[in-house]
């Protein structure tokens, strides 16, 4: 009598069994272009962490701000040429400078806070879209909704720039939203009495800590608020007065520590950036429809779950709303809030696609709720019908489909964000350059590899921009460095700077074009497609002081070589290696000719260091004691040497002094006993693997 039913019962687990192994392969096949798309970002992050240089040209002056910190310095204080801080508000850097005392300070260490923060929104995503209470109904559309989050976060990253993984505060901005929003959706379900006001101050203290990574942080704690306040109003006084001591009240302690310069830089000159309307207006289209199928899904979601609300319930029933829908109400207004900040942060004058990230980053969180949520109130309407099974997973696996084709569709090339081997052999030899130049450097593209060389880093060039674009504000001896040639070398980018320093080239001339070899390129952000090497923003050329060099009392010019040709300076030239004059920067070949002064200097490397020849200049009188000048060159001296001839002989030669190379350094004669006497002076290069660089030549009364 019992053998018919165990018999059912044993079909009917064979049946339910063969429909879990075609759900799972289903949403397997569904959720493979997303996971295409996470090993694709994978890949990038990867090859990006470790490289040693700026992959986006604010990096390293966010690594100075660190760096100023640990040191015991503020970061807001008045603009000076040693520093001016970007115009964000402080937390990343000060968790960069305390992480940086335990592991030290550098690229790849700020690269992971960001790369941590990404994993830390991935997990608080799938734990709010497939947490264990939402299993009862589908685990397909749970975890499918899951994976397809994932796959839309690594999708967007191409068009985000490559922006999630940089020394930027951008990402773990992102993540204390994300963590905020989702703690203030569980306070309506959680502890009671003191414990619930404890973790609404707790979200609060999370959501201020937003703020103070980055300024429209502003907005998700007014989002917070509101979230509290539907789930447990009565906590919403507690929540209102955590996050406006802590807000507040940090910000005025920051303005008062700083000489109100804190609120100067993040409020002030921030809010003086021009607004371009356009440009908001677009970023609506630009975020909605550059995933077509993520902004349908999402809408079409919202309008099941409201319907479902809303629709008259069976006789004797309550309405109901599936708990699988909460996660998806909570990140579908944390994507509308997102795309109006990203509209906003667009809008402002020098923004990037970066300002798209909390956008991107909730709407993907957003897609993925909405499968579960589809398939509960798919479930809730269906009701008691036939093959609800089969209706449950067939309306999320469809809205699956829709995305798993564009994510496929979206599939792009780690290789363009990854730098390569021979970016990173540049960036050494830059960095191998700039150690070798003594004194003082002046970077303001790249001032953290001024840190790496060894050397002190100085104001970045988005410091100098935002404080006098809008309203001249005086840089504390940035003029002065430059009048008085404070730094030996000045290495610029290749981008017009005359408008934000316009005392440069009064003070300062190119002396160098550096080689292609020795321009580690950019990969993210402004400037990463216009040059040959797909990048704009490179360094480019070494700049050196420009004015004559005056002598000091008891001394004159014999010749300063500021002449543009030799036959206008009247001297005679024999051989090619001299060209037709002296030269205004380093030729092809040539390293950065360091102390020469003035506009121009003698050099023989005119047609390159196999050239020979020699240039004498027209005879003057020797009337003083002692004769200096400047040399530089290769070290063989008895072919590369200037030569002071005297009644038709050599009377006084010099070779270049060690350890050689194209940083001059001084030489004198003592020519007491040939005063009186008529010379010339002769530049002689006889050598085939070499040449001489000469400058400021001088007599002095005294030996």
């Amino acid at each position: 009598m019992n053998a018919h039913p165990r018999g059912a019962s044993a079909s009917h687990s064979m049946t339910l069994g063969r429909n879990r192994a075609i759900a799972a392969a289903v949403w397997t096949v569904l959720a493979a272009p997303a996971v295409y798309q996470v090993v694709l970002l994978v890949t990038a992050i990867a090859g990006r962490i470790a490289y040693p240089y700026d992959l986006e040209w604010m990096e390293g002056g966010l690594l100075h701000h660190a760096q100023r910190l640990a040191d015991g310095h503020g970061i807001y204080a008045a603009p000076s040429i040693e520093f001016i801080p970007y115009l964000y508000t402080p937390l990343y850097p000060a968790l960069l400078a305390l992480c940086g005392k335990i592991v030290g300070l550098g690229y790849t260490l700020g690269r992971a806070i960001s790369v941590l923060s990404l994993v830390g929104i991935a997990v608080v995503g799938a734990v709010s879209i497939a947490g264990e209470r939402f299993r009862q109904v589908a685990r397909g559309p749970a975890w499918g909704g899951v994976v397809i989050a994932l796959g839309v976060i690594a999708a967007a990253y191409p068009y985000l720039d490559g922006w999630y993984d940089l020394v930027r505060a951008d990402t773990m901005f992102a993540f204390l939203v994300t963590v905020g929003l989702a703690a203030a959706a569980q306070l309506g379900r959680d502890d009671r009495g003191w414990r619930g006001h404890a973790r609404a101050g707790v979200v609060a203290a999370i959501l201020v800590l937003a703020f103070f990574a980055k300024q429209t942080g502003v907005i998700y704690v007014g989002l917070g608020g509101a979230i509290v306040l539907v789930q447990s109003w009565r906590r919403a006084a507690t929540y209102t007065c955590v996050a406006a001591v802590l807000g507040i009240g940090g910000s005025v302690l920051m303005n008062i520590a700083s000489d109100g310069w804190f609120w100067i830089y993040v409020s002030k000159i921030h809010r003086a950036h021009d607004f371009n309307m356009k440009r908001f207006k677009d970023s609506f289209g630009y975020i909605l429809w550059h995933f077509p199928a993520m902004s349908v899904v999402i809408a079409v979601t919202l309008g099941v779950v409201v319907y479902t609300w809303l629709r008259p319930p069976p006789s004797g029933r309550r309405r109901e709303l599936p708990r699988q829908a909460l996660p998806f109400l909570l990140w579908t207004a944390a994507f509308a809030v997102s795309v109006v900040v990203g509209a906003i942060g667009f809008g402002t004058e020098f923004a990037r696609s970066n300002a798209y990230m909390p956008a991107f980053l909730h709407g993907a969180l957003a897609v993925g709720a909405a499968l579960p949520a589809l398939a509960a109130c798919t479930g809730i309407l269906w009701g008691s019908r036939p093959h609800a099974t089969l209706a449950v997973h067939g309306a999320a696996a469809l809205a699956a489909l829709a995305l798993a084709v564009t994510l496929w569709h979206a599939r792009w090339a780690p290789a363009q964000f990854v730098p390569r081997p021979a970016d990173v052999a540049a960036g050494d030899r830059l960095i191998a350059r700039l150690r070798g130049i003594e004194g003082d450097v002046w970077m303001p593209f790249h001032p953290w590899y001024l840190a790496l060389a060894g050397k002190q880093p100085h104001v970045h060039r988005m410091g100098v921009m935002d404080v006098t674009r809008r309203q001249s504000r005086a840089i504390a001896g940035l003029d002065d460095a430059l009048r008085s040639h404070r730094f030996t070398a000045v290495v610029l980018d290749n981008r017009d700077v005359s408008s934000e320093l316009p005392e440069l080239k009064r003070y300062y001339r190119p002396a160098l074009t550096l080689p292609a070899d020795e321009r580690p390129r950019l990969y993210t952000g402004a400037g990463t497609a216009w040059d040959p090497w797909g990048c704009c923003l490179v360094p480019d050329a070494i700049w050196v002081p420009a004015a004559v060099a005056v002598p000091p009392a008891g001394a004159g010019v014999l010749f300063d070589f500021e002449e543009p040709s030799w036959a206008a300076a009247r001297w005679a030239r024999s051989g090619p290696a001299w060209g037709d004059g002296p030269v205004g920067e380093a030729l092809p070949g040539q390293d950065l000719v360091v102390g020469a002064s003035g506009h121009r200097f003698a050099t023989s490397m005119h047609g390159g260091d196999i050239a020979t020849g020699r240039v004498t200049s027209p005879p003057f009188a020797i009337n003083g004691a002692k004769i200096s000048l400047e040399v530089g060159g290769g070290t063989d001296t008895s072919r590369l040497r200037v030569e002071l001839w005297v009644d038709d002989k050599p009377a006084r030669t010099t070779g270049v002094p060690l350890p050689g190379g194209d940083t001059l350094r001084s030489v004198s004669w003592d020519v007491t006993d040939l005063i009186g006497k008529q010379a010339t002076l002769v530049l002689v290069d006889d050598s085939t693997t070499g040449h001489l660089d000469v400058d400021d030549v001088w007599i002095w009364a005294n030996p």
